[in-house]
């Protein structure tokens, strides 16, 4: 069990809401915070810096709420949420409730409140391309990831080229694999990739066709799900080299939800992998320890 920081019925006047109203005379607004974070060092050393500052916290949150008007509580609780995980971050996760205590709905009730939670994520991606530049566009890629205030990349394997996968003939890929933090909700920060792909360019005209940038949502944390619109993990982890060669690079004992199994035993167990060979290593220098600044 995570350790938690509560902040709880703090109190602020704004003018948030659908009625005209609401949005010329105000109302109180009442905000509950749990946040989870590790406190041990705290607590053993008696030092602030090893924990959450409540008053900064609270001063955030008066911001917000005191600050320009959101027609919607929901939208209010959002960006409460966002901005205490982008300005702490011992913060793991943090769970948010907006009341409204009179609200102007007739009835009788005490108040109607929102509550939302939102963590910080550790996700793998596969990044790919194999059209024009394709150093290039995967470097563009990394940067329009880091460039997202909800994204932060935390480590990038080597480049590795490597034959194309599927039936189609094409130019050979540059892949490679990243480990990022995030905390977009699973598809959110899918619908961002596709923003990001568009944005470089990459067209979905033929299927494992030719393209500028590919960026596959490999694992979400300890997410499983089978959708139409998103499975994680993704389907083809375990037979596809050229993810499972960069991600045994960075990420050897990550264990993948719901095939329990460890990038190392699915890569050591894998037949087919000799086509995926070393272009660029890591170095740890540069950006991205792969490119130049």
């Amino acid at each position: 069990m995570a350790d938690r920081i509560r902040l709880n019925r703090m109190q602020f006047y704004g003018y948030h809401g659908v009625l005209p109203e609401e949005r010329k005379l105000g109302q109180l607004f009442a905000v509950d915070l749990e946040l989870s974070c590790d406190l041990y060092q705290a607590g053993t050393t008696d030092q602030l810096d090893q924990t959450v500052n409540y008053a900064a916290v609270f001063d955030q949150v008066k911001e917000i709420v005191e600050g320009p008007p959101f027609m919607l509580i929901e939208a209010l609780a959002e960006n409460i949420a966002e901005r205490v995980l982008i300005s702490f971050s011992k913060v793991t996760k943090c769970l948010v409730k907006v009341m409204k205590p009179n609200p102007p709905i007739a009835g009788h009730y005490e108040s109607v409140s929102v509550e939302i939670e939102r963590s910080r994520t550790t996700a793998y991606l596969g990044l790919g391309s194999n059209i024009g530049n394709r150093e290039s566009y995967l470097e563009r890629a990394l940067e329009a990831l880091q460039a997202e205030q909800k994204i932060r990349v935390v480590h990038c394997s080597s480049i590795y080229e490597t034959e194309p996968y599927g039936p189609v003939r094409q130019p050979d890929f540059l892949n490679m694999v990243a480990q990022v933090e995030t905390f977009f909700p699973p598809l959110p920060f899918l619908r961002k990739l596709q923003e990001i792909e568009t944005a470089l360019s990459r067209a979905r005209e033929v299927h494992w066709g030719p393209r500028t940038i590919d960026l596959d949502l490999l694992v979400f944390g300890q997410k499983v799900t089978c959708s139409e619109a998103l499975s994680l993990p993704h389907p083809e982890i375990a037979r596809r080299a050229f993810v499972l060669k960069p991600l045994v690079e960075i990420a050897p004992h990550l264990v993948v939800p719901g095939l329990h199994r460890s990038v190392m035993d699915l890569w050591q167990n894998l037949n087919g992998g000799e086509d995926v060979q070393l272009w660029r290593t890591n170095n740890g220098g540069g950006k991205f320890g792969l490119f130049e600044n």
